[in-house]
């Protein structure tokens, strides 16, 4: 499987573009959505097999997690773990990341979707407050997060569970990155929120700037740095997570 560069607003658009498909890995599918008034986005469900995340770039999301729901500022997330009932909503025009870890075929319940078919997928409607209590769910504000510094950066972890780890990773200009690697046994990807980190993918080395997301599959060589002049702030994500959150606690 190839790996995945793009740049701002690129990927699979569907729905008019309101809903970009970032990544469509087994492991994991991420889309960036863009509501441009107040809507509903889901209605209460659940899912069994897997994760339910999301992350807020500009804008204000509502989101419910079992019978709890917060207004998300940009930089907060949420994490609704299997069988937790959860939804959304926009009250203003807003972006966002969404992430199903593993994908449980929402790519392709998006793909049916937009085609104007039924779709379907691990998913299943609920009532607000039923379901089991919301043992590991994440709620995280935009300065929340466990935060953990080297020398040239600073990584806040978001969410840290076997399905997923998020990172929000802040950049000194001259951070030089870890050795290109390779993982055998989860996907790890990339989404650029300020600067212009530099990525090695395969062969291939390029400076990308905000809205850009890069993915390496897995046995696929790659790494990230910084150069400078401007510091640089980006997303990481792991999935499965195979303890990647507990390596950066031991490093930092």
């Amino acid at each position: 499987m190839d790996g995945v560069m793009l740049g701002p607003g690129e990927g699979e658009a569907l729905f008019g573009g309101r809903i970009v498909l970032k990544a469509d890995f087994e492991q994991l599918c991420i889309t960036e959505s863009f509501f441009p008034d107040a809507r509903p986005g889901a209605d209460p469900h659940f899912h069994r097999r897997h994760a339910d995340s999301f992350y807020v770039l500009e804008g204000e999301l509502a989101v419910l997690v079992r019978d709890e729901e917060k207004l998300l500022a940009p930089r907060a997330c949420v994490c609704a773990p299997p069988e937790v009932v959860h939804g959304f909503r926009s009250t203003a025009p807003a972006r966002f990341l969404n992430f199903h870890t593993p994908d449980g075929g929402f790519a392709d319940n998006l793909r049916e979707r937009d085609r104007g078919e039924e779709g379907g997928f691990d998913s299943f409607d609920a009532a607000t407050g039923t379901g089991p209590p919301a043992t590991g769910a994440v709620f995280l504000g935009p300065s929340d997060g466990e935060r953990l510094e080297a020398s040239t950066r600073v990584a806040t972890i978001k969410i840290a569970r076997d399905e997923l780890t998020l990172v929000e990773f802040e950049l000194e200009a001259g951070f030089e990155g870890p050795e290109p690697h390779a993982h055998d046994d989860h996907i790890d990807s990339f989404y650029v929120l300020e600067g212009a980190p530099q990525f090695l993918l395969g062969d291939e080395t390029v400076r990308l700037g905000p809205g850009s997301f890069v993915a390496a599959p897995i046995g696929f060589a790659h790494t990230f740095a910084n150069p400078g002049p401007d510091r640089a702030r980006l997303l990481n994500m792991h999935a499965p997570s195979r303890g990647f959150h507990d390596f950066l606690r031991r490093v930092s």
